[in-house]
């Protein structure tokens, strides 16, 4: 006999499934509940009960929280039962699925150490905030400084032995600064000073003792040298104001901590930009374009400040590229509801459930642009081959010099638009193609460059002048 010749009430719909399978875990989980059958509602019970048609229906975008739980600094094991059933008009439905779930918490002054790759350890707090010790054959580099409330320095000294210490904040939000006070007594503590009010506010609100005053700036271009290995610092702003990565261009190895965000499936992460100290995304777009264009091609792997495992480099970075131009080109009809926070929408480029290098990038409607999409008129790189640009590049500074050699008789200048759908390009009133190289033959008395882009309504434009200065 046929399945199609079955009668219809014999069916029965698939039993469901969870995403994260049934486990231990220490931090909150987001269970996402599916079907095989196609068009099937799914019904489920936290409270052990047995699920019915009358039971709460399952949201793609409101999923079930199974929250991790501390008593004071203790942490609390927690044990969860969720059970689902699935339901379609016409078959026979579904059997009961039960998925249990432990939630252990550490409690907040513990650590956890794994060596990832030789020489970078990747240090874990009871909220699985990632700290990074790199250790050199010469010093050794701890990269912030988490959540916890433990004794970090005890640790870290434990594992460096007698080689000196150099500390590097990535940004200043909480979770990467609470330890931070810890070292600044006898080692060299490092953060952009972007961050140093928000490091300030975040002291006050939380108590965290530090001290603001002994933080020396950190800007791009500085080296760490570790000895057998170095890492170079870039600004990468827009989660906040100072953020930076750090680059160890021999291995292609970025630690990112939250610069480029973080995407562990079932917590669900993101890239948080949703709240108003944070860069609207066209011009965040920039400050990743203009990082990439200077480390092009050369990252193969990213170490994040939440992630449990690395990003495949270009991949993951070419999908939040991609999340933020389509945001850029399309506006917030491409936003979908945020997962964690549920009060916040996102971009979404990539499957969480299947793609390890999926992207998403948190933000608030109505502020996630700095003007509506049709109307955005910028670029969002200058490229200047063959010389130096100052100051350098961001979307919303319009004029510029360009340093270059003497000799040169010409120079290849790369604008990019930052709206992929702009109307107009051109270079002193020539028309070119965003992203495409343009030569300009210089003259003995070169008079500025003139770049102007025409919004994709057409209704706004912007001016960019480039003075060139041989030296």
């Amino acid at each position: 006999m046929s399945a199609s010749s079955i009668p219809t009430s014999t069916l029965r719909v698939a039993t469901p499934t969870a995403f994260p399978a049934a486990g231990t875990f220490g931090v909150s989980q987001r269970v996402t509940l599916l079907c095989a059958t196609p068009g099937a509602a799914i019904h489920y019970t936290t409270d052990q009960s047995t699920p019915e048609a009358s039971s709460p229906a399952f949201d793609l975008y409101k999923l079930p929280v199974l929250e991790a739980v501390n008593d004071g600094d203790k942490g609390v094991r927690s044990v969860y039962t969720l059970k689902a059933l699935a339901i379609k008009d016409g078959m026979q439905q579904s059997e009961v699925a039960t998925f249990t779930y432990t939630i252990d918490r550490r409690d907040k002054d513990v650590y956890l150490t794994t060596e990832v790759r030789p020489g970078i350890h990747m240090i874990r707090d009871f909220d699985d905030t990632k700290m990074y010790l790199l250790i050199g054959s010469e010093r050794a580099l701890l990269v912030d400084a988490g959540l916890g409330t433990g004794n970090l320095r005890s640790l870290v000294e434990a594992m460096i032995g007698d080689l000196p210490l150099d500390v590097v904040i990535t940004h200043a939000h909480p979770d990467h600064i609470a330890a931070m006070g810890q070292f600044e007594d006898r080692y060299d503590v490092y953060m952009n000073h972007r961050d140093l009010p928000m490091a300030q506010q975040f002291k006050q609100q939380l108590g965290y003792p530090l001290d603001l005053t002994e933080i020396i700036d950190l800007h791009e271009g500085f080296v760490f040298n570790l000895g057998d290995r170095a890492f170079v610092v870039y600004e990468v702003p827009g989660h906040s104001a100072g953020s930076i990565v750090l680059f160890d261009q021999a291995n292609g190895l970025l630690v990112a901590s939250d610069a480029v965000g973080s995407n562990r499936p079932t917590i669900s992460d993101s890239l948080w930009m949703q709240f108003p100290d944070m860069a609207p995304i066209d011009i965040y777009l920039s400050s990743l374009q203009v990082f990439r264009s200077k480390v092009a091609g050369q990252i193969e792997v990213i170490y994040g400040g939440h992630n449990d495992v690395p990003f495949i480099g270009e991949t993951y970075l070419n999908n939040l590229q991609q999340a933020a131009q389509l945001l850029v080109d399309q506006g917030e009809d491409v936003l979908v509801p945020s997962l964690r926070p549920t009060d916040a929408w996102q971009v979404v480029i990539g499957d969480r459930l299947s793609d390890p290098n999926w992207a998403a990038i948190n933000v608030a409607k109505g502020t996630c642009l700095t003007t509506p999409a049709q109307k955005i008129a910028t670029l969002s790189n200058l490229l200047v081959q063959d010389g130096r640009l100052e100051p350098g590049f961001t979307p919303l500074q319009f004029q510029y010099t360009a340093f270059i050699d003497a000799t040169l008789s010409a120079l290849v200048i790369i604008p990019s638009t930052t709206s992929r759908r702009y109307q107009k390009l051109t270079i002193d009133g020539i028309t070119q193609q965003s992203g495409e190289p343009y030569v300009l033959e210089l003259s003995a008395d070169q008079q500025p460059v003139v770049i102007s882009v025409t919004s994709p309504d057409g209704t706004a434009s912007q001016t960019y002048k480039l003075t060139v200065t041989r030296t």
